[in-house]
């Protein structure tokens, strides 16, 4: 099997090379192809942050509205927040920013509260396969994907900017600052700044009494620069980015002797990365994309056990480095039909100073072999994706490096199809096979490792039926129904334990996922009036199908609530703006054993959010307007207690005021 592997990479590098080796074509003669800007599969579910009215202001915010997505939140402004698509579970969502993996070998756990919408200009989720050309290897190896866009700057010549500072509960105070400048010669800068502050504290209510929440205080700096160039048939950027902050973990609620605090654990996180990208079409017909990231992070756990005695003693130090590069590339070979070559390579490497802790590294390769045809009417994809990962490690117990069984690969195929058979009705299916590799913690973190755990594999098959009625100066109707079913064989489960830093890690044999996603979307347009609203609806039966004999068989997974959905509504008027929205969530269990200890109770929540749009005419300058919105969000309107979490109560009634200055 070695050898199979060994010959598989050597040949997707050698169809890579020889692709790229190809004579340059010198014809001046522009074709445009339809394969070339028709997607096969469109997004489940979108949204463009510019038009929205009140963007939220995290990106874990935007995707809790998105039907089939469960947002895990433990609550505050510097609580983590990850994402759970359709039952696969956060390491099996992959996070793209403008089309590079946001990953963490660490622990597969990306933290969607750390990602300000300020600068993003779209979020897509894709259930299946997004399916369009030169996408990375990686793109194509997600069980499912969210991708931000970034935005680009505002102003094609000079220079603009944006200033917005939000305030409000909890002691939030929250400045932001964009600067776009045109550099000439086609090129453009974009630089950000944010800092955020919050106490976390907020009551919620404990047995018969109410309690303040403690230790939920966060601050943090975000730095960023873009360097945008534009070329003859082709396109650049550079992405520089910087995050610190320094947080409490409030830990879970639980009784205790009187005196002592619910915790006292500290965390300071450090992310810095350079990412940048290169595309370039060479020809009519061929095309390449070149992506590369370097990333470092540092990440120190403390327990602090002279405040809470109760603590087990831990200070804890993490380093980790990754090495990314990714070369895609296309070629039509007869319009309406194409194909496309991915290979990525991908290094990191783990240090800690935890005692008797394994210094973990891994390589992995992942390529992909993708086709497809892309007619008005039909569109077909299909492609195969081969991963390989090499881990090696150090054991100091054990007296130096290891490389004893810790190959890894899978192959993963997928396909994918659109019909249009009317105007009005659109049909996507798609049938895919996704792996995910156990993370540094889940196999070698003697806090939480698991050295028996194994690869994680999900086999999905989706299919969305979308109806659509259109008419841009009147109104419009959207409708989309989503039936699907996911088999995830070995599936990691993380179970938080009582802190958010430590978790226990288990194998579940097998899950079959059974649901249904539902949205509907109607709007009206009446001169100065606009009026929309929104249905969503998702119906998600997990269930564990790993041992007959197991108490345990056929019980819903934890976090997976049978039913969730939502009601938004969103009305404007001239430079006024309304919005509402109430999130809904069905009863669930926070442990494999389906038992009154571990259920959680179900919620619903409303929040509404008005602005108000001013144009600072007397600043004109150059032809400007500089714009002035103004705008107060309100959450959790009638204060609703509830968990998404078990042992992790959320805030209450809640208010944040923004202003904003664009010019």
């Amino acid at each position: 099997m070695s050898v199979l592997r060994t010959i598989a990479a050597l040949a997707l590098f050698s169809v890579s090379w020889c692709l790229t080796a190809q004579e340059t074509d010198t014809l001046s003669a522009a074709a445009v192809y339809g394969v070339k800007t028709r997607p096969v599969v469109r997004a489940a579910e979108e949204v463009y942050l510019p038009q929205q009215p009140v963007a939220p202001q995290q990106v874990a915010a935007v995707l809790q509205h998105f039907t089939g997505v469960q947002v895990k939140d433990y609550g505050g402004v510097g609580g983590l927040k990850t994402v759970n698509v359709r039952s696969l579970g956060s390491e099996h969502v992959g996070i793209f920013l403008d089309g590079i993996q946001i990953d963490n070998a660490q622990n597969m756990q990306v933290d969607l509260g750390r990602f300000s919408t300020d600068g993003i200009a779209q979020i897509s989720l894709f259930n299946g396969q997004k399916s369009r050309r030169l996408q990375t290897a990686k793109e194509y190896a997600s069980g499912a994907a969210v991708h931000l866009t970034t935005e680009r700057p505002m102003r094609f010549f000079g220079s603009g900017g944006r200033f917005r500072l939000r305030g409000g509960s909890f002691g939030t105070v929250n400045p932001s600052l964009m600067w776009d400048k045109d550099l000439g010669r086609n090129l453009s800068l974009r630089t950000q700044a944010e800092f955020l502050t919050s106490n976390g504290k907020y009551k919620y209510p404990f047995f018969d009494t109410t309690l303040v929440r403690e230790n939920g205080d966060i601050q943090s700096l975000r730095l960023e620069a873009q360097l945008f160039g534009n070329l003859r048939r082709g396109e650049w950027d550079i992405h520089a980015y910087a995050y610190g902050s320094e947080r409490g973990f409030p830990g879970p609620v639980i009784r205790r002797a009187a005196g002592f605090p619910f915790s006292a654990e500290r965390q300071a996180d450090r992310n810095i990365f350079v990412q940048g990208g290169w595309r370039q079409d060479w020809t009519d017909r061929y095309s390449s994309s070149l992506k590369f990231k370097y990333s470092n992070d540092y990440t120190h756990y403390d327990t602090h056990p002279e405040k809470n005695p109760m603590a087990m003693p831990y200070d804890l130090h993490y380093r980790q480095d990754s090495g990314y590069l990714s070369l895609a590339q296309s070629y039509v070979l007869a319009d309406p039909w194409s194909i496309d070559l991915s290979t990525d390579g991908q290094y990191n490497a783990l240090d800690s100073d935890v005692g008797q802790f394994v210094t973990p590294r891994r390589a992995t390769f992942t390529g992909a072999l993708a086709t497809r045809v892309a007619w008005y009417t039909f569109r077909a994809a299909a492609h195969i994706v081969y991963m390989g990962a090499w881990d090696y490690f150090d054991t100091p117990s054990a007296g130096g490096w290891s490389r004893e069984n810790t190959y890894r690969d899978a192959w993963m195929p997928s396909l994918s199809v659109f019909w249009m058979p009317f105007q009005w009705l659109e049909i996507d299916a798609y049938a895919k096979r996704s792996y995910r590799l156990p993370s540094f913690n889940d196999l070698y973190y003697s806090q939480m490792g698991n050295s028996s755990l194994v690869p994680e594999q999900a086999e999905q098959l989706g299919l969305d039926i979308r109806f659509s009625e259109r008419k841009p100066s009147n109104y419009h109707l959207d409708v989309r129904i989503s039936p699907y079913f996911n088999r995830v064989s070995n599936k990691i489960v993380a179970i938080p334990t009582s802190s958010q830093f430590r978790w226990t890690m288990l194998n579940i044999g097998l899950v079959d996922v059974t649901g249904l996603d539902t949205r509907a979307e109607a709007g009206i347009n009446r001169g100065d009036w606009f009026l929309e609203g929104t249905l969503r609806y998702s119906l998600q039966q997990a269930l564990d199908h790993s041992d007959t004999d197991s108490r345990t068989y056929g019980n819903q997974i934890p976090y997976i609530p049978l039913h969730s959905g939502g009601i938004g509504l969103e009305a404007r008027y001239g430079y006024w703006s309304l919005c509402w929205d109430t999130s809904i969530s069905g009863g669930k269990w926070s442990r494999t054993a389906n038992i009154d200890d571990y259920y959680i109770k179900p919620w619903s929540i409303s929040d509404a959010s008005v602005s108000r749009l001013c144009y600072l005419d007397n600043l004109n300058t150059m032809g400007m307007v500089p714009e002035l919105t103004i705008a107060l969000n309100l959450g959790n309107i009638f204060n609703t207690p509830y968990q998404i979490v078990q042992g992790y109560p959320m805030p209450g009634f809640n208010a944040l005021l923004s202003i904003e200055l664009n010019w």
